[in-house]
């Protein structure tokens, strides 16, 4: 049954990306495509403190792997905000960042002390031990989740249940 249950979240999870126009092509999907898809889809999955903000910010930190691939979700909202896509080579403490894709090369631990609030993402084969919340880690041709559960509640952040059947767990437990 919980194997069903996961299979049946990351349908979800990645359902949402195929229902999109602008996704709608002949092409095989890329990595790229599923990882945006998961971008958007942690703001079902992920629940942020409340605060009070005119827009969703999901910023982009270092190199930019997705290019015009993430530009459509700036027509999606979350948390019935819209979103707003920042490109950034530094933090910018006059943006505050919901969600921080965490370009390669670009260290975790920088963000790791301005991150109250703040999911962080990469896919850098250190980027949890570094200090990061959630790696895209590549296994058998599969985008799979690790998460630091330990960080991501210590931010602020809840994650739902069903989410959590369906990562691998690298930091902290399942029980709050």
């Amino acid at each position: 049954m919980k194997s069903i249950c996961s299979i049946l979240v990351l349908c979800c999870l990645l359902c949402s990306l195929f229902l999109q126009d602008s996704y709608a092509e002949s092409a095989p999907v890329d990595e790229y495509k599923i990882k945006v898809g998961y971008l958007f889809n942690f703001t079902k999955f992920i629940t942020w403190t409340e605060e009070t903000t005119e827009t969703f910010n999901i910023c982009i930190l270092g190199n930019d792997p997705f290019g015009e691939i993430i530009d459509p979700i700036e027509q999606r909202t979350a948390f019935n905000l819209p979103i707003k896509l920042f490109r950034l080579t530094v933090m910018d403490k006059a943006v505050h960042c919901h969600i921080v894709y965490v370009g390669l090369n670009v260290n975790a631990k920088i963000i790791a002390a301005s991150s109250k609030n703040t999911l962080t993402v990469g896919e850098e084969p250190e980027f949890i031990s570094q200090g990061g919340m959630i790696a895209f880690v590549k296994r058998q041709d599969k985008i799979k989740l690790q998460i630091n559960l330990k960080l991501l509640q210590q931010n602020g952040l809840k994650i739902s249940a069903k989410l959590l059947e369906v990562v691998e767990i690298a930091g902290g437990d399942r029980h709050d």
